[in-house]
């Protein structure tokens, strides 16, 4: 199956949080995992971390990888001369698993560091993808992503770097950003990339 290059904001964020879900150990299709008592995110093993100031809160979240399934948090999509990157870290306190995600997401028009990065979009999901949300989507500023270090070497692929953003609340996928409820956020990421199927 080929996937069009360019598609909006909400279908990649629904696409890429329901991967994610399919990931969890246990867990049917549409039910989110249950928390044990070191967070949910403990299940799976960090390949990395996204750190960020969300408002004035701090925010810590881990990359995470399920071999058995073959896929992973942080993703890259190899489409010749092009790379998309996903990179969805998971609050290991948080109550379930797709509680307080954290998501950058970003087109490379190379293979390195100094490639343009364009597409990028940041979203972050406290209640869940049943709730509403913060996405950088119809903001009055585009969201920035610079990259320190990457590689999409087999076996050895990963990214580190920077990203800011002023994110926009949405009641649903649907809905117009609402531009009265927006918060700052910037961080950093470090994180091994797996290529997805």
């Amino acid at each position: 199956m080929t996937l069009p290059l360019k598609l909006s904001a909400p279908v990649l964020c629904a696409i890429a949080l329901g991967m994610v879900a399919a990931c969890s150990p246990g867990s049917e299709p549409g039910d989110e995992p249950a928390a044990d008592s070191e967070g949910a995110a403990a299940r799976q093993p960090g390949i990395g971390e996204l750190k960020a100031t969300i408002g004035d809160v701090a925010y810590r979240g881990e990359t995470v990888d399920s071999a058995a399934h073959g896929s992973s948090t942080a993703e890259f999509r190899d489409l010749g001369a092009v790379k998309s990157v996903k990179i969805q870290a998971h609050d290991p306190a948080a109550d379930g698993f797709m509680h307080n995600v954290l998501a950058v997401e970003f087109t490379l028009a190379g293979s390195d560091s100094s490639a343009p990065v364009t597409g990028a979009t940041i979203s972050y999901w406290p209640g869940g993808t049943d709730g509403p949300f913060y996405h950088s989507e119809g903001s009055a500023s585009a969201p920035q992503v610079v990259l320190d270090a990457v590689s999409f070497e087999q076996g050895a692929a990963s990214a580190s770097g920077r990203y800011s953003a002023n994110l926009c609340r949405k009641a649903d996928f649907f809905s117009e950003p609402d531009r009265n409820d927006c918060v700052a956020v910037e961080g950093t990421f470090d994180t091994a990339l797996r290529e997805s199927a």
